[in-house]
């Protein structure tokens, strides 16, 4: 499993792809991500301490609160409990940010980066990602071990025909990442011992706060 660009890592591990068509991928992928982000003033902010009604509920408030036509601000990442990032316009975003501190949350801050990510403003790198997938898709194997896909936080199994599953990796851009569920599915599925590939340790921290005993068996690699 990988949180959202993460995902691709864990196709190529399980031998989905290749490393350089993965690679090609990623690259494709986030160029056009930064073409869809710069076609509207976007933001995310972290929001942490309230539960999913109440901040779907500001989202709401705060959607209805900016009067621009492509309103947007949505839960974007569900990685842990009561800790979500959301995304969406920036003037709903900054509205969202105020209402959650109004409503005491433990945190809620816009964060750095260049567009909404996971919400239907990413519909135009969804687009060119699909059609570059459906290029790839001669290419896939079936994995060699389970993935864990960010649409859904299920498993799908080794041995799957890719065409199960690459329906997923498109929708990932414009859909919400469910981490936590991810990390259940895999705890309930038998998996003991959890492995964060990277220069931090922002995995190991969600899994402290969905499992502790989980967290007890995670171990970070620095690379």
């Amino acid at each position: 499993a990988g949180l959202s660009l993460g995902e691709y890592t864990a196709v190529v591990v399980a031998g989905v792809l290749s490393f350089e068509d993965g690679l090609r991928l990623v690259k494709l992928r986030g160029e056009a991500m930064q073409k869809a982000a710069e076609m509207s003033d976007q933001a995310m902010c972290s929001v942490a301490g309230l539960d999913r009604a109440k901040v779907d509920k500001l989202c709401e408030e705060a959607r209805n609160a900016d009067p621009s036509p492509d309103a947007e601000c949505r839960v974007a990442n569900f990685l842990f409990p009561s800790g979500f990032t959301c995304a969406g316009t920036r003037t709903a975003v900054d509205k969202l940010c105020k209402l959650a501190t109004a409503a005491k949350a433990l945190q809620a801050r816009v964060i750095k980066t260049s567009g909404a990510f996971h919400t239907r403003l990413m519909s135009p790198a969804q687009d060119e990602l699909s059609r570059a997938l459906d290029e790839a898709a001669d290419k896939m194997n079936p994995p060699r071990c389970a993935i864990y896909f960010n649409l859904t936080g299920k498993r799908v199994k080794a041995g799957a025909d890719p065409a199960t599953f690459v329906e997923l990796m498109k929708m990932q851009l414009t859909s919400e990442v469910l981490w936590e569920p991810t990390i259940k599915a895999m705890i309930m599925d038998g998996v003991k011992d959890f492995i964060e590939i990277g220069p931090l340790k922002q995995l190991k921290s969600m899994i402290k706060r969905i499992d502790p005993d989980a967290f007890k068996r995670t171990e970070n690699v620095t690379v």
